[in-house]
């Protein structure tokens, strides 16, 4: 084959992690946790439905904070939080939704929640009372809590604008921050997320997520983002920022203005970073880290107009590339399973974006060959002088990882690398090999093996991500 091969060292000790969680994975029994393990993830993120805890009408007389009061119902969410810490899985509990008493206006009828001008009040005293209940004495500890769920669009969040004025960002501002106040009173351990943002602008329906979030955030310019005068009632409280960038394209596709899909990352994160330098933003950390708490594609099969599974495999590791890049931490895939579909429901009105295809029964369920490239995420790129790479172990630990390029019918090794304390490992490999862009790389760890990642590209197309 001609190749001049040279091993390369250990990845620095510096290296970010990039760990991996799925998100609503549709099942509270043990196999679907197990399952979640298995894929590589040590997070889940679980849906805390407030309107299904809480009574649908508020009794005349009772304790909203306490988590034992009669009006509450945590079986549900105590089976999924049970699942999840027994199958060794860290959980997020996402407050959605909310019952109707809560709410001082009324949601548009093409809402899929009736949230609408929340009481912040209430919102407070329902977070006291999930963060009393998973305290780790009558139900599993709970560290993280995310407060509600896109609040940039009109679908889950009401009202978006008054007039042609945004009125979404200040009053999420208000809740994000009473919740905020509320959880860190019962364990200031505990790490608050901000809901994850949509990833498109839809005037007047959709505010674009850049935009969002300087209002948020009270900070003004795009390419060099900084604070707006007034004290911004404070700023806002918030140990993580997270965004849900799906994508209508390829991993590097960038959206509108003020749209954050995956090629728009750098930008939200730019944006963030001078959000906490201007003391916006008001945390656990000094540098607010940025989570992706949904994401995915699609597939086809066994949706038409999903990406192709040839496609989709290698998109799925790019995707957890482009965001390791772009100074993402945490990446949750939406979700483990395909959801399921009636026989009069079109394919784009459902998600067939799971790691596995929908069976009649979970038990039944199988594996997508992109399964693979969730959990043991490789890529390789034909530069000069030789060839990137960029991996992550499928258990995240660290250790040695061969490189091996495909020639002559037969895989060779062209080096062997050490993945970081995280399972990350990334450098380039001096060779000839893959000139013209020509060849197939992979990763083998401890008996495992990554997809074959080949170095002919795949240019950016439209690709609606939900088919």
């Amino acid at each position: 084959m001609g190749m001049a091969l040279l091993a390369c060292g250990a990845a620095p000790a510096t290296a970010r992690p990039l760990v991996t969680g799925i998100t609503n994975i549709q099942s509270e029994v043990p196999l679907g946790f197990a399952r979640t393990k298995a894929a590589g993830a040590s997070f889940v993120r679980i849906p805390l439905d407030w309107g299904t805890v809480a009574p649908a009408k508020e009794p005349a007389s009772w304790q909203p904070q306490n988590p034992a009061d009669p009006a509450y119902d945590w079986q549900s969410s105590d089976d999924a939080v049970t699942a999840a810490v027994a199958a060794g899985l860290v959980p997020v509990l996402q407050v959605n939704g909310g019952p109707g008493w809560a709410q001082r206006c009324a949601a548009p009828s093409f809402a899929m929640v009736p949230v609408c001008n929340t009481d912040p009040d209430a919102l407070a005293a329902f977070a006291t009372a999930a963060a009393r209940h998973y305290d780790g004495q009558a139900a599993p500890r709970v560290k993280y809590w995310q407060a509600l769920n896109e609040p940039n669009l009109s679908l889950f969040f009401n009202p978006q604008f008054d007039g042609h004025t945004p009125v979404s960002p200040d009053l999420y501002r208000v809740l994000l921050n009473r919740f905020y106040a509320a959880v860190k009173a019962v364990d200031g351990s505990d790490l608050v997320i901000s809901a994850g943002l949509g990833p498109v602008a839809v005037p007047p329906y959709t505010i674009g997520p850049l935009e969002f979030t300087r209002l948020l955030l009270c900070m003004q310019g795009r390419s060099h983002p900084r604070p707006t005068k007034g004290k911004c009632e404070g700023g806002v409280d918030a140990d993580i920022f997270a965004v849900h960038p799906y994508t209508t394209g390829g991993p590097t596709h960038e959206g509108g203005v003020d749209d954050v899909q995956l090629g728009d990352l750098g930008q939200l994160r730019t944006l963030i970073g001078a959000a906490d330098k201007a003391g916006r933003l008001h945390g656990a950390f000094r540098r607010t880290p940025l989570w992706i708490t949904e994401f995915s594609w699609d597939s086809k099969p066994p949706d038409p107009g999903g990406l192709p599974m040839r496609i989709l495999k290698r998109w799925v590791a790019e995707a957890l590339y482009v965001s390791w890049r772009a100074g993402v931490t945490h990446f949750f895939w939406y979700s483990l399973r395909d959801s399921a579909r009636d026989p009069g429901e079109k394919f784009s009105e459902t998600l067939e974006s799971g790691l596995y295809f929908r069976g009649a029964t979970l038990e039944q369920d199988r594996p997508k060959p992109s399964l693979n490239a969730f959990r043991f995420p490789f890529v390789s790129y034909s530069r000069r002088g030789g060839l990137s790479y960029w991996g992550r172990t499928p258990t995240s630990t660290p250790g040695a990882v061969v490189i091996q390029v495909h020639g002559d019918g037969h895989w060779r090794e062209a080096a062997i690398v050490r993945a970081d304390g995280s399972g990350i490992f990334h450098g380039t490999i001096k060779t000839r090999y893959g000139r013209g862009h020509r060849g197939t790389v992979r990763a083998r760890y401890r008996g495992a093996k990554s997809i074959p990642f080949s170095l002919k590209p795949v240019p950016d197309f439209s690709q609606p991500p939900f088919g």
